[in-house]
This record gives C-alpha cells, structure tokens and sequence, in this order.
C-alpha cells in the first residue's frame, strides 16, 4: 500500500531497485543464483513472458541505474521469435555445478530485464545472488 505522498505518482519513492549490471552479468555466480531461482519458480517457458510483465507492471518501485537516475525496461527485447526456446534453457532449467554459467552477448540485455524484474519482485532472495562466504581456513 502507497502513503499518501506516493499514491500520486503511482509508486513508491522510497522503494528502488538498481538494474542489473554489467559486472553481475559477468559473474558466474550470479548467473547461476538468478537462474536457480528462476528455476525454482516453477514457471513453464509458455508464460514467463507474461509472467516478466505482470511483475514489472505491478512493482511499485522504481527501477534505478547506478546513480540513482531512474530508468525504463525495454521489454521488446523479449519479444523476438522462438523466446521460449530462450526462456526454456536459460529460467526452466537448473545450472550444473560442474557447469561455469555465462550470458552470451546477444542475450545480455534479455538477461539483464529477467534479473532486474526477479530482483524487484524477490528483493530478499535476490540480495545474495552472485556472493559466496570467503573461506580462510586452511584445507
């Protein structure tokens, strides 16, 4: 529920989420936590498009860059032939850990939007994507 001083501009000022970055689409930690999540969602690859936007349109932040400048999703770029076969192998199915995961260059920003709706939507969940607890004992 909105406060009064919020209800006007339709979304909370207060809540914001930093748009997936470069680095975090870089780093395979990260890639294989959001996409585990994403799997565990249990969303079949028929309706993630759907699902992506509903959960944009109805959070009620504001979807940031770096320097707190607020930016748009361009979800046209999920809106490309054959994207469930996308949506099927990178959201309906778990990383191996034997597998080191990346984004490959035509699909950064299709992962970027996915990553960035998830983490506004699952703001909890998503705060340890891509870390690992440091380990200084010796083997």
């Amino acid at each position: 529920m909105l406060c009064h001083e919020c209800y006007a501009d339709g979304a909370c000022r207060n809540e914001r989420t930093i748009i997936v970055s470069d680095e975090e689409l870089s780093n395979p930690h990260f890639i294989r936590d959001m996409r585990n999540f994403a799997c565990g969602l249990n969303i079949s690859s028929y309706h993630w498009h759907d699902v992506l936007c509903d959960l944009y349109r109805d959070y009620r932040g504001h979807i940031v860059d770096e320097d707190g400048n607020e930016v748009f999703l361009d979800l046209h770029v999920l809106e490309v032939p054959h994207i469930r076969d996308w949506f099927r192998d990178f959201c309906c199915t778990p990383v191996p850990a034997s597998i080191t995961p990346y984004v490959r260059g035509e699909a950064r920003e299709r992962a970027r939007i996915v990553g960035t709706i998830l983490k506004a939507s699952y703001p909890r969940d998503a705060a340890l994507w891509g870390r690992r607890a440091a380990n200084d004992n010796p083997a």
